[in-house]
């Protein structure tokens, strides 16, 4: 199971711990929530992707893998607000 939002290859999010997670969830208004399988995306009000949470699982053999919290780069929100 590969990370598909590395901190390292994806400027848009970006990764933290569960409180930065929360926290940046308590900041904004919070829109609509859609889970998919193992990934739940969080949208705020104007239906932009705020965040996404890719839930903990256990593969086929037995490894675990922890949760993992993204959230938007805010540096990216402002790069496009000023291409815009």
């Amino acid at each position: 199971m590969k990370n598909r939002f590395s901190k390292t290859e994806n400027k848009v999010f970006k990764q933290v711990d569960y409180s930065e997670f929360r926290q940046h969830l308590s900041v904004i208004s919070t829109g609509k929530v859609k889970e998919k399988g193992y990934e739940t995306v969080i949208y705020d009000r104007k239906g932009q992707i705020q965040a996404i949470l890719h839930a903990a699982s256990i593969d086929s053999l037995g490894k675990c893998y922890p949760a993992e919290y993204f959230v938007l780069n805010q540096t990216s929100v402002s790069l496009i607000a000023l291409a815009a």
